[in-house]
């Protein structure tokens, strides 16, 4: 019995594994993140701005390929003070900016061979913008929220599973808060 079952269950991951493998390329669905760095830019007429900071980028999405080139994304952003941050939190009005939002953008691929893909994103981002400030030797704690558009482009890499890996530049211009970042990240068909 364990002997038959030693064998079996190798046996079963295996074609389990390339089963997907083999249905990867079908799915018209696909979950993926990212994360990178880049640099923001903040101005608010009330309490000033943050005009060259950098932060820590995340992003969650879901993918609906509607055919073999065009898909709609669906997702989640978030980022935070990097390295330099500190310094500019010295010169700057603002401090301690963080934000995180949701995102909705069309996505269009151009083939480069069988597992190389350059591909482009544009869309709509809604952020959620926390700040501190100090005023009258208080500090005082903001929360906004801004708007505008989403975009990216990058380059992809698809393994013969369906996984795939990605680098990308994102540049998200909203009213008050400016957002570009380079990512690297991954995405998987389901």
């Amino acid at each position: 019995m364990i002997k038959s079952l030693s064998i079996s269950l190798p046996l079963l991951a295996s074609f389990l594994t390339f089963s997907q493998a083999a249905n990867a390329g079908d799915s018209s669905h696909y979950i993926g993140g990212t994360l990178g760095y880049g640099f923001h830019e903040f101005e608010t007429e009330k309490y000033g701005q943050a005009s060259f900071s950098d932060s820590v980028t995340f992003d969650l999405y879901y993918r609906h390929m509607v055919n073999d080139n065009f898909g709609i994304e669906v997702g989640g952003m978030s980022g935070s003070g990097g390295a330099f941050s500190i310094l500019s939190d010295i010169w700057n009005d603002v401090k301690g900016l963080s934000y995180r939002g949701l995102r909705t953008t069309a996505y269009a691929r151009l083939p480069l061979g069988i597992s190389n893909s350059l591909y482009a994103k544009a869309g709509t981002a809604y952020q959620w913008v926390d700040y501190n400030v100090r005023q009258d030797k208080e500090t005082v704690s903001v929360s906004e929220t801004d708007n505008g558009f989403y975009g990216a482009i990058g380059w992809e890499f698809r393994f013969r599973n369906g996984l795939a890996l990605n680098a990308e530049y994102q540049h998200v211009p909203m009213s008050n808060l400016t957002l570009r970042s380079y990512n690297f990240g991954i995405n998987y068909p389901f």
